[in-house]
């Protein structure tokens, strides 16, 4: 048997929804300690498994306070996770719980966020052998 080690970073690289559809799907092709280290990053993300309809759902309501959506807890590490921000602020707009000029500021940052993710992924230096 061959000794690894768990990369937590590169296990968090992936998408909030992207990591459900590993544990639901995939789930095999891990060792159990990758399985633990996903279960550790949704519980992080405020993510529930256990979502019957089978989709990522932070944990504060669309209905909660801005305060309470912009406070830090939603982290952008990919497209998927902009597209859950993205719709929780609109929905927030539309319900009148956030703030219209908030949820512009707030969808500026998720955009630049996605723009320097992409800039450093273009950027990367290439591996030479």
């Amino acid at each position: 048997m061959s000794w690894y080690t768990i990369d937590r970073a590169r296990l968090e690289e992936n998408s909030t929804e992207e990591i459900l559809r590993i544990l639901k799907e995939d789930r095999e092709d891990y060792t159990s300690e990758a399985i633990r280290t996903f279960e550790e990053i949704l519980k992080a993300r405020g993510v529930s498994r256990t979502d019957p309809a089978g989709v990522a759902r932070p944990r504060a309501s669309a209905a909660a306070s801005s305060d309470d959506q912009l406070s830090g807890d939603a982290l952008v590490r990919g497209p998927g996770d902009a597209v859950r921000v993205l719709n929780d602020l609109l929905q927030g707009v539309l319900k009148g719980t956030v703030d219209v000029q908030v949820a512009q500021t707030a969808t500026n940052i998720v955009l630049a966020t996605l723009r320097a993710l992409e800039m450093e992924f273009m950027t990367e230096p290439e591996e030479t052998s």
